[in-house]
């Protein structure tokens, strides 16, 4: 998707959600942020409940409380393997929660092109272009595989089978620990700002896609299932953000670029 890159800088209107235009507003407090559109607010509220019934732990739409978040959706995940009809109702959930920590981070605004269709629905933040689907990742996040016991290593599980099977030959070896590899859940993965599997977790601008990608690299690869964390997905946004930011200051612009929903349409 190509969008503005804050071309309409400084460009303000009533539907925009009020901004300053430095680095400090993302901490701005969420007393003076717009609420959600009601049906992601009452979505956020079950995400609060579901927590507090499963681990006795109450969210309160902090940044600091997404680890909790993360071990929520791993219990979730293995609680609802036989009973996957469940799911769609607690990723939404989760995904509003974490979109709506998100918003009130950067400033933003949610867009719910199909009421019906809450996988679709998007967050769009004001200081930078940048788009996130949230519930889609809480989706993903829940239908990942089981993650293999971290007491049996590939090493051990090897071993084991070389106790065993001795009379295989070598060749034979070699595929099964191909077969396997390719098997494993809970493969490394690099965080991708370009994901095109399905709808997109996060889109950006066109112009600022090498920029990003190239700070991206730099992270350390990541297990499946901690790529689709709640925390790890926050901390992916906040470095693009920051990386977007960078970017307009080095080509004289101010940092944040005051984007409207009509920039995003």
């Amino acid at each position: 998707m190509t969008g503005t890159n804050g071309k309409s800088n400084g460009k303000t209107n009533g539907h925009a959600i009020p901004s300053a235009t430095t680095q400090g507003a993302s901490e701005r407090s969420s007393t003076n942020i717009r609420p959600p559109p009601r049906a992601v607010q009452d979505l956020a509220d079950s995400c609060v409940r579901f927590v507090e019934r499963s681990i006795g732990f109450k969210l309160d739409f902090e940044p600091e409380t997404l680890p909790v978040l993360d071990h929520y959706i791993e219990k979730a995940r293995e609680e609802t393997r036989e009973r996957k009809e469940a799911r769609p109702l607690l990723a939404q959930a989760v995904g509003a929660y974490l979109g709506e920590i998100a918003r009130r981070k950067f400033q933003g605004f949610w867009r719910l092109e199909d009421e019906h269709d809450p996988r679709s629905w998007r967050v769009e933040l004001e200081p930078v272009y940048l788009i996130l689907r949230p519930i889609e990742l809480a989706t993903r996040a829940l239908d990942l595989p089981p993650t293999p016991p971290r007491d049996a290593s590939p090493i051990q599980a090897r071993k084991a089978d070389d106790e065993d099977e001795d009379d295989e030959d070598d060749e034979s070896e070699g595929a099964e620990a191909a077969a396997e590899s390719e098997a494993t859940p809970d493969e490394m993965v690099a965080p991708d700002p370009t994901d095109d599997l399905g709808p997109a977790l996060l889109e950006l601008d066109e112009d600022d896609r090498a920029a990003v990608a190239e700070r991206l690299a730099l992270l350390p690869p990541v297990s499946d299932a901690e790529y689709h964390a709640p925390s790890t997905h926050l901390e992916v946004v906040e470095i693009i953000v920051e990386t977007i930011r960078a970017r307009r200051m080095a080509a004289g612009m101010e940092a944040d670029a005051q984007l409207e929903p009509d920039d995003y349409s």
